[in-house]
C-alpha cells in the first residue's frame, strides 16, 4: 500500500513482516499498543518464540491526546528519525538504534528497550538509578555542545539549522510551555481547588510574565544547538546500569538551557512527589535524600562537563577567547533556572501534566504539593541569576517545600 493509514496491533504485524526480515518467515508475532504520550502510536511487536522484539513507532496526524481535534503534520517523524540517528553516533548509543524508517506511513521502527523503564515511573516506584546523573550530563553535553556553533563548522551548522525547521512542534512549546500557563484559558488544565491560587500567584504576577517573555522570545530565537526538545523523565528510559534517551520529534534548533531544564525541572517535581506522597518519615527522608543528591549531582556534573570538554572540541577561534568559555556556559546555567520554572508551571496548570503531581492521592496534599510547586517555580524564574549549581536548586527547594 503506497498512502497512510493508521496501524493498529493487527495490522502492524502484517505491515512489519512486509518491510523487514528482523523475524523468521514463520514466527507468530504478537503486538501490543504501549503509546502513553500525547502524540503518537507505539507498538511493541515480538515474537514469543524466539524472544526477539521491535518498537514501531507511527506519527499520527493530530495530537493524540486532543481527542483528534487539533491537526499535526505527520512528517515531523522524519526528523525525529534523522536526530536519533544524530545523537546515536554523538553519543556512542545513548539512544535507540534505528532500523528504518518509512516516509509514506510516517513509521519508525527500532531497538526495544523492554530491559530498561521509563523513569517517570522507576521514580513514582521510588527506585534509585545510581548512574543516572553521570549518564545524563554525558548524553546532554555530547548532543547539544558538539552541535554547537563553538564545534560545528559554520555552513555545516547553519544546514543543520535549516533541515531541522520544526514549527509546528516549536510553536507547542512556544505556547504550552511560555504562553498559556502564565494565562487565564485556552488550553490550561487546572484543579478546581487552585484556579484562585492561579490566577492570583501567577497570572497577576507581571514581573513574573515579563521574566518569561524574555526565556520565550530566547527559545524562539536563539538557535544555539540542536536540541532534543522534550527531554523530561518520560522521555528517558533507564535501568540500574543504562539510560538511554527517546521520542527527540521535538527536536530543532534552540537554547541549549532548555535541554537541561526539562531534565532538572522533572527531577524536582518528582522530588516534590515523593515528599507529599511517602508518610513513613525513614524512607521519606531517604528517598528524598537520593533524590536531592541527584538533583544536585546531575546539575553539577552537567556543569563540569561543559567545561572539561570545552578546549577539546572547541574549533572557533573566537570561541576561544579567554573568558568566553566561562560567559557561555554560565548564561546556559542561569537560562535553564528560569526555564525549569517554566516547565514546573505548566506541568501543574497547562494542557500536560505530570502525574508526579496529579497522582498524589491525599487531596490536601496534592494541593500543597501543586501549589507550592507554582511558588518554588517563580522563585526559579525570577532570581534565575542566582541559580547556576546544584546547591543553589536545593536551598530553592528548601525555602518552599517543607
Amino acid at each position: 500500500m503506497d498512502k497512510y493509514y493508521e496501524l493498529d496491533n493487527e495490522s502492524i504485524i502484517t505491515y512489519i513482516k512486509e518491510k523487514m526480515d528482523f523475524f523468521e518467515v514463520d514466527a507468530k508475532l504478537e503486538s501490543r499498543e504501549i503509546g502513553d504520550g500525547n502524540l503518537n502510536l507505539v507498538f511493541r511487536v515480538s515474537d514469543p518464540g524466539s524472544g526477539k522484539s521491535i518498537i514501531a513507532k507511527q506519527a499520527l496526524p493530530y495530537v493524540r491526546a486532543s481527542g483528534g481535534d487539533w491537526p499535526l503534520d505527520i512528517g515531523r517523524g522524519e526528523i525525529e528519525k534523522r536526530i536519533l540517528d544524530i545523537e546515536y553516533d554523538l553519543t556512542g548509543g545513548e539512544v535507540p538504534k534505528v532500523y528504518f524508517y518509512d516516509a509514506v506511513m510516517c513509521c519508525m521502527v527500532m531497538e526495544d528497550l523492554s530491559d530498561y523503564i521509563i523513569m517517570r515511573y522507576g521514580l513514582l516506584k521510588y527506585e534509585k538509578y545510581p548512574q543516572f546523573p553521570e549518564q545524563i550530563s554525558d548524553f546532554i553535553v555530547k548532543s547539544l555542545l558538539l552541535t554547537s556553533d563553538v564545534v560545528m563548522e559554520h555552513k555545516q551548522k547553519k544546514a543543520y539549522v535549516k533541515d531541522f525547521i520544526n514549527p509546528e512542534l516549536c510553536e507547542i512549546t512556544e505556547q504550552l510551555v511560555y504562553t498559556e500557563p502564565f494565562n487565564v484559558g485556552a488550553r490550561n488544565r487546572l484543579e478546581d481547588a487552585i484556579v484562585d491560587f492561579h490566577k492570583e500567584n501567577i497570572v497577576a504576577d507581571q514581573e513574573l510574565a515579563l521574566e518569561v517573555a524574555k526565556l520565550k522570545f530566547d527559545f524562539m530565537n536563539n538557535a544555539q544547538a540542536l536540541l532534543h526538545g522534550d527531554l523530561h523523565t518520560g522521555s528517558i528510559f533507564v535501568n540500574k546500569e543504562s539510560t538511554k534517551v527517546i521520542d527527540p520529534e521535538f527536536a530543532f534548533y534552540g537554547p541549549i538551557a532548555y535541554d537541561l531544564a526539562c531534565v532538572f525541572a522533572n527531577l524536582i517535581m518528582n522530588y516534590i512527589s515523593a515528599f507529599y506522597s511517602l508518610s513513613d518519615e525513614v524512607v521519606r527522608e531517604d528517598y528524598c535524600g537520593y533524590l536531592r543528591q541527584t538533583i544536585t549531582d546531575t546539575v553539577d556534573l552537567t556543569k563540569k562537563k561543559f567545561y572539561n570538554q570545552w578546549d577539546g572540541v572547541v574549533t572557533d577561534e573566537m570561541a576561544q577567547v579567554p573568558g568566553f568559555k566561562e560567559y557561555y556556559i554560565e548564561d546556559i546555567f542561569v537560562n535553564a533556572a528560569g526555564i525549569v520554572g517554566c516547565e514546573m508551571v505548566r506541568r501543574t496548570v497547562g494542557f500536560a501534566h505530570v502525574v508526579d503531581l496529579d497522582n498524589i492521592e491525599d487531596d490536601q496534599k496534592r494541593y500543597a504539593a501543586k501549589t507550592n510547586n507554582l511558588l518554588l517555580a517563580k522563585e526559579y524564574i525570577k532570581y534565575r541569576a542566582s541559580i547556576v549549581c546544584g546547591q543553589d536548586y536545593i536551598e530553592q527547594l528548601d525555602k518552599i517545600i517543607k
